[in-house]
């Protein structure tokens, strides 16, 4: 892995230190991450509520709140169809709770993962008509379901769809279409499936409001433990309005007193005083929301998310709970599986990987494509064959843009959405041969500016630093997509002892002053590579388990000076 060391400037780093009353240190890291002056770094690290944009702004709000006023003046009943992952989930129980408060009637619905697969279809949408409904609201889908909103005009029932994924050659049909592709301004930071919701929530009850329709409905800030679960969960850049929605809405999670969400961090071994981090979110709480819908009916993970009674939410909590164990042992023996057939089957010259196999659980691909293109570094798509039909899931890696490379081989599939790093898709069985050899090209074609065997160092440090330069990066957080933790390099260390366990590799290191202890996971196989004198690589982790703060990222033998970062 080849280290590069993020290059800033000097003058930048001082006067954003100055402007922020930190560290130069703290300067110095968001100067190499690119920012030119202490306003921009001083905007990005605000997150007061008070700077988020008005909801309005998003492009279709305008329409969607006059058909929620028509469906309150008319009493419409309205149904709010989710996605079954954790995104669609919270915004699915987000816009039930504010609706419901702004006294309008709300019902609910979240396709089955297996029986229906992603998005709205037509099916679906009779059944919506057919129990009453006369306004129908997507939340993290819909912008590619260009039937169901057909059939939704063939039924006289209106749509508002509220969506965060990339758009499609053809638009809906659909009576209203929030979504932040649709407004260059939005594009830059777009919003998770549950951020776009929340908008169209804190539009509605401004609207309501205003009218005298809603005096009483209670504020929408405990709402944000929401936003940012799912937010998180879908892996979301946390810049922007995404940054300010987490940060608030983890200290909310924190403290939250939903009987669903507590119970959730119950099972998930998380103290009820513990602030949680990203981390907690990410791998913790998300997966066992997940795990219903991936394993068959997501219904459970969304009656967690809304129930009131503490008993319920327990039950709720430990299938979950049950669930996620299930799903973790039958994913391992599919990635298991996986990587099997492509050191034996596929030819090491590819840029992409394509598996298909009959049997393979479809709630599981995509975790799965994940863990095959991290072992790859391509992209990969994995399908379930199911007769005539194959459904796949795909995941990037290399710095592909996956999203593109299916854009150019769009006219094989069936079905296609998402975005850059993640996909779903259909594909006739008997076009898979087809389709493997088209988005070889597509993705051989691409231009990638970076390559994911790099590591980006923000800072060359000394061992005595690291306390100090944690507390420093605190200011920082929220970290994750978009926004890294920070990883620092130390150069020359002396290693004092070295110890594997499970997978894990722990090294005890010195300058002969100071000693630290530091861990990291998948970097046991590489114990013959520890020498007596090392660089090593660590990055920022709140709430490591190797140690405060630090995680071993990575290690190799002394070099005079880290790769300029280009």
């Amino acid at each position: 892995m080849i280290w590069r060391l993020r290059h800033g400037d000097p003058g930048v780093a001082r006067a954003i230190a100055d402007r922020l009353e930190a560290p130069l240190s703290v300067g110095a890291l968001l100067s190499g991450r690119g920012f030119c002056s202490a306003d921009e770094a001083e905007s990005f690290l605000s997150t007061d509520l008070r700077n988020l944009p008005d909801p309005t702004s998003l492009p279709g709000m305008e329409r969607a709140l006059e058909l929620l006023f028509d469906a309150y003046q008319n009493d419409k009943l309205v149904a709010v169809s989710g996605d079954y992952d954790a995104d669609g989930l919270t915004a699915t129980a987000l816009l039930k709770r504010v609706l419901g408060s702004l006294g309008l009637r709300v019902i609910t619905r979240i396709p089955h993962r297996l029986d229906e697969g992603y998005g709205l279809s037509p099916e679906a949408v009779r059944e919506i008509s057919e129990r009453g409904a006369g306004l129908l609201i997507t939340v993290d889908s819909g912008v590619s379901d260009v039937e169901a909103a057909r059939e939704a005009a063939r039924l006289d029932l209106a749509m508002i769809i509220t969506d965060h994924h990339e758009l499609p050659p053809e638009l809906p049909a659909a009576a209203a279409i929030v979504n932040p592709h649709l407004g260059p301004d939005q594009a830059a930071s777009p919003l998770a499936g549950v951020g776009v919701a929340f908008m169209l929530a804190w539009a509605a009850r401004k609207a309501f409001q205003t009218a005298g329709f809603a005096p009483e409905a209670p504020p929408l800030i405990d709402t944000l433990a929401l936003v940012a679960l799912g937010t998180i969960a879908d892996l979301a850049p946390l810049i922007g309005s995404n940054r300010t929605l987490t940060r608030h809405g983890l200290d909310f999670l924190s403290a939250t007193s939903w009987p669903g969400l507590k119970a959730l961090k119950k099972v998930s071994k998380i103290s009820p005083q513990a602030k949680l981090s990203v981390k907690d979110v990410g791998f913790k709480l998300a997966p066992r929301l997940n795990a219903a819908g991936r394993l068959g009916s997501a219904e459970p993970a969304l009656e967690l998310l809304m129930t009131d009674s503490e008993a319920e939410a327990g039950n709720l909590a430990r299938l979950l709970d049950d669930l996620n164990r299930r799903r973790y042992d039958t994913q391992g023996r599919m990635v298991e599986e996986a990587i099997e057939i492509l050191e034996m089957e596929v030819p090491s010259t590819v840029k992409s990987v394509v598996l298909a196999k009959p049997g393979w659980p479809k709630g599981l691909l995509g975790l799965v494509a994940s863990k095959v293109a991290e072992s790859c570094g391509k992209p990969t798509v994995m399908f379930c064959v199911e007769g005539p039909m194959a459904v796949g899931s795909g995941r990037s890696a290399g710095g592909h843009n996956l999203f593109e490379a299916l854009s150019k081989v769009r006219d094989l599939c069936l079905s296609m959405g998402g975005h850059s790093q993640a996909a779903g898709l259909k594909v006739a069985t008997d076009r898979l041969e087809d389709f493997k050899d088209a988005f070889e090209r597509a993705v051989a074609a691409q231009v990638v500016l970076k390559d994911e065997s790099e590591l980006a160092v923000d800072l060359e440090v000394r061992l005595e630093e690291l306390q100090s330069l944690a507390k420093a990066f605190e200011a920082l957080e929220p970290f994750g997509q978009g926004h890294p933790s920070p990883v620092v390099a130390l150069k020359k260390i002396k290693v004092l002892e070295a110890n594997c366990n499970k997978g894990r590799l722990t090294l005890r290191v010195s300058d002969g002053l100071h000693r630290l202890s530091i861990g990291g996971y998948n970097l046991a196989d590489r114990m013959e590579e520890v020498g007596p004198v090392m660089d090593v690589a660590l990055v920022y982790e709140v709430d490591g388990v190797f140690g405060d703060y630090w995680r071993l990222a990575d290690f190799r033998q002394p070099e005079a000076t880290l790769d300029p970062d280009d």
